[in-house]
């Protein structure tokens, strides 16, 4: 039954890969506590609440983080209420097994002053792949908010620098189209015409490529991510703060924040707003930090 149930996010509801594979392993968890070393089949009609229960507070003895023990959770749910609407099971257990919460920290971000001393000058004279490349991906990111996978899964069909738009796939194969500014239809030209002098010359539609015109992995688009923010001084330095980064300017430059969702490709405004919690956080601190009257006791 279990594998029927991630044949069905995976073709029908379009789960991605990741998603499916977390899952899985999920589920085979919560089949194992359930049978233990009996060797019995899985019989999902026999769980119950307290059963399921059980297995999360085991799962949280273990040490398992608030993020970890809630994916458990909606997997459980997702599955019963699966077999339940197949008409598999009469009654969905988990139909009241409760959400952990997760603690809501703000989002890390790269300051503007720093991302202007780390992007591409409108005019960057270097003919060397793999220096120019790196430059564009942190433009990109930071210009377009679009996920690493997102960046990764991009062809160069998806690009047109005639309308100076990219279409992007997101999440559950959902696609919106970002606009690019001029200048980075510029640099991108120039990284397309750098793509065609690679040797041997590359066979594949995808965007980002290596230095050896292979499809850039995500390893690598880590390192190199790493590498370019190096000298800022955000605590973490990966593709998605330069997400962060790029809802946090756009909210801050007064962009409205239905827009930004829409750019951002998220599918509830509840998403979006946490921006503007790290938008009023630092306005907060900039008072306390300014105002004569404010640290006064």
């Amino acid at each position: 039954m279990i594998d029927r149930f991630l044949t069905y996010i995976r073709c029908e509801l379009n789960y991605s890969a990741h998603t499916v594979c977390a899952y899985a392993s999920d589920l085979e968890n919560l089949a194992r506590f359930l049978t233990g070393d009996s060797g019995e089949p899985f019989r999902p009609e026999t769980v119950t609440l307290n059963d399921l229960r059980a297995w999360i507070a085991a799962q949280a003895a273990q040490g398992l983080s608030p993020r970890t023990l809630r994916r458990r959770t909606l997997a459980a749910r997702a599955l019963f209420h699966y077999l339940r609407k197949g008409g598999l099971i009469e009654r969905n257990p988990a139909a009241d097994l409760p959400l952990p919460r997760l603690p809501q920290p703000l989002p890390v971000f790269v300051r503007e002053q720093e991302m202007e001393q780390i992007l591409l000058p409108e005019e960057f004279d270097t003919e060397e792949f793999p220096l120019f490349r790196d430059k564009l991906i942190i433009e990109i990111l930071y210009t377009t908010g679009i996920r690493r996978s997102e960046l990764l899964a991009l062809r160069r069909s998806d690009v047109d620098l005639t309308k100076g738009e990219m279409k992007i796939t997101g999440k559950r194969n959902k696609q919106r189209l970002i606009p690019l500014a001029p200048q980075v239809c510029g640099h991108i030209r120039k990284y397309l015409r750098l793509c065609a002098d690679l040797r041997p010359a590359p066979t594949t539609d995808a965007f980002m490529l290596s230095d050896v015109g292979l499809p850039l992995n995500n390893q690598a688009l880590s390192r190199i991510v790493k590498v370019q923010l190096a000298q800022t001084s955000t605590s973490r330095k990966t593709p998605h703060v330069l997400r962060h980064s790029f809802a946090t300017a756009m909210l801050r430059h007064d962009a409205r924040l239905d827009s930004v969702k829409e750019l951002l490709g998220h599918s509830s405004l509840a998403t979006t707003q946490i921006y503007t919690h790290l938008s009023f956080s630092e306005l907060q601190h900039n008072y306390q930090l300014a105002h004569p009257r404010a640290s006064k006791k």
